[in-house]
């Protein structure tokens, strides 16, 4: 199974530069969600908190990211090549987060289970 490192080595360091825009993302929990206002995309990470995105694929992208814990990350510009990856992305994270899970179901205390999972995650990242 491809880690999420290896995932953006392949798809997204192989692009050219001028086809990458850097990100710089919060250092936030797990409580993420993508909503559509009038004017554009927002993935909040609190309450009144969000990243302002350009579209629901891009939210998407820094979604998984962000909550692997990154705080910075190149996002390609085409949208169309976002799609294109995203459902393989989403796949990978879904899967890594079900075998995470499935180690530390055991571990009651939950910033024991939060610092397993953000160390795991360090390591499948880079």
């Amino acid at each position: 199974m491809k880690t999420l490192g290896e995932f953006y080595r392949e798809k997204i360091l192989g692009l050219k530069k001028q086809h990458l825009e850097e990100r710089e993302l919060p250092n936030v929990g797990r409580n993420l969600k993508i909503e559509l206002d009038l004017f554009r995309w927002k993935l909040y990470y609190s309450d009144s908190k969000y990243l302002t995105c350009r579209s629901e694929a891009e939210a998407r992208y820094l979604k998984v990211f962000l909550d692997a814990g990154l705080t910075q990350i190149l996002v390609p510009k085409d949208d169309d090549y976002l799609e294109a990856i995203l459902p393989e992305l989403e796949r990978l994270k879904k899967r890594i987060e079900e075998i995470i899970n499935h180690y530390i179901e055991g571990i009651l205390d939950s910033s024991i289970r939060m610092q397993v999972r953000h160390r795991v995650y360090a390591e499948i990242t880079k």
